[in-house]
């Protein structure tokens, strides 16, 4: 039984409102393989200018087991964002600690929530993220982010100062 013109039209317009929403469903999460690379998949490459994005932490020795607040942000308040991936790493050997307690998603990368990411695709002016150490840790760690301001435009390896658990 042939189909009506109608029919394959409809079936049509249904298929691409699938493929529509497979491709823009990146917008509201990271996909996992994300992971290792911290580079979005936008079938684009990272701006490699000056990141107009910061990641602010607090300064001085923080004691032990301490919760801290990660605030990302533009340089400039006019500055705002989509989307970001942001991961914590222990200075001494380089690799992923701790976990986010409080942000809009978190993923489980390495371990338990070590990477925060975005829920929607709206504009931040910034967001205020909670992370803490792994209990009794002592040592420095620096947090890594991917900041995209707008699809396809995004930077990688914005680094925020280290910060001391002592």
């Amino acid at each position: 039984m042939a189909k009506s013109p109608v029919a394959i039209t409809a079936a049509l317009a249904l298929v691409s409102s699938f493929l529509t929403m497979s491709v823009k469903g990146m917008s509201d999460h990271v996909p996992p393989a994300a992971c290792t690379s911290m580079t979005p998949q936008h079938e684009a490459d990272p701006q490699t200018s000056t990141p107009p994005y910061v990641l602010k932490v607090p300064a001085g020795s923080i004691p032990v087991d301490s919760v801290i607040n990660v605030v990302v942000s533009g340089v400039d308040p006019s500055i705002m964002f989509k989307g970001f991936f942001i991961k914590g790493f222990n200075d001494a050997t380089g690799q992923p600690t701790g976990m986010f307690t409080d942000a809009p998603k978190t993923m489980d990368c390495d371990s338990t929530a070590d990477g925060a990411t975005h829920a929607d695709a709206q504009l931040k002016e910034s967001v205020v993220l909670a992370w803490k150490p792994p209990t009794g840790f002592q040592g420095s760690v620096t947090f890594m982010a991917t900041i995209v301001m707008e699809r396809p435009i995004f930077w990688t390896g914005v680094v925020s100062d280290s910060i001391t658990f002592a």
